[in-house]
């Protein structure tokens, strides 16, 4: 073949390409659910492949972009959208990312979480429902708590929080007691009183601290002592760890948005969360 011919369909390939990722590009922009600014020029480039050559997680014969590409796209093409450029924004290569893609969007299925008399915030008809199994001798739930009442604080009733008890007393020899010290407030209708006080206490969590954080939180400290020896405060902890367990959960906190169990960083939980509102199902 003469150079060139080869060099034209080389010029003309290049070309073709070009106006894929231009056009890829400009379809991402259009969502307005990515900010392209924060990213390189090679992780933009990452960005539209991937959305350019991965499935759709609503219909298996187009691609992603293509999903993407409708007047109005599925929700979860969206989400898979925002999910992708997170990833590579913290840095992920592209084959850590596919698998992280597939985990969360071809893999995982919503699970349908036992919530009935759970210590909440927010209304039950909220659109978005956040559900943290946490350990209140956890340094890392004690971080998450804070971002989460602060999401609670800007989202107000499109959101509602749910609290499961998972104390891990193979780390936390005193788990336990301040998870049913905790359910034991929840017997009086100060729960989140008494999850403020344990989270913010300074020192160890030991029976004189739980006491401070009792009288801290306004209980009726007659009836909270005897509360904590009931088989009721015991039944509601239990009940939260054999679900944790049932769904194999391993560290704390473990979160959950809208039964989707939640993989990112945890800065990122609002723009999730926003995705939600402004997507829907």
């Amino acid at each position: 073949m003469p150079i060139l011919i080869v060099v034209a369909l080389l010029v003309a390939a290049c070309g073709a390409r070009s106006r894929a990722t231009r056009e890829g590009r400009e379809t991402i922009a259009r969502t307005g659910t990515v900010d392209l600014g924060r990213l390189t020029s090679a992780e933009t480039l990452l960005l539209v492949d991937i959305v350019r050559t991965e499935a759709s997680p609503c219909e298996g014969d187009l691609s992603l972009l293509e999903t993407l590409e409708k007047p109005d796209p599925c929700a979860r093409a969206m989400r898979a959208l925002g999910f992708i450029y997170r990833h590579i924004l913290e840095g992920y290569g592209r084959e850590d990312v596919l698998d992280q893609y597939v985990a969360r969007f071809k893999q995982a299925e919503a699970v349908k979480l036992d919530l009935e008399g759970c210590p909440d915030t927010g209304p039950e008809d909220a659109k978005v429902t956040i559900t943290v199994f946490s350990d209140f001798m956890c340094p890392f739930c004690r971080k998450a708590e804070k971002v989460l009442m602060d999401l609670k604080e800007q989202r107000g009733d499109e959101v509602r929080i749910v609290f499961k008890h998972f104390p891990l007393t193979t780390l936390h020899p005193e788990a336990m007691n301040a998870a049913l010290a905790a359910a034991a407030a929840h017997m009086q209708g100060r729960f989140w009183q008494m999850h403020d006080e344990l989270f913010g206490l300074e020192v160890a969590i030991d029976p004189d601290a739980m006491e401070e954080a009792a009288q801290g939180a306004g209980l009726d400290m007659e009836r909270w002592r005897e509360d904590l020896e009931s088989p009721e405060v015991l039944d509601l902890v239990n009940r939260d760890l054999k679900q944790a367990q049932d769904l194999h959960l391993e560290g704390t906190p473990t979160i959950f948005v809208d039964g989707m169990m939640y993989i990112e960083p945890l800065k990122y939980i609002d723009q999730v969360v926003e995705e939600r509102l402004l997507v829907g199902d």
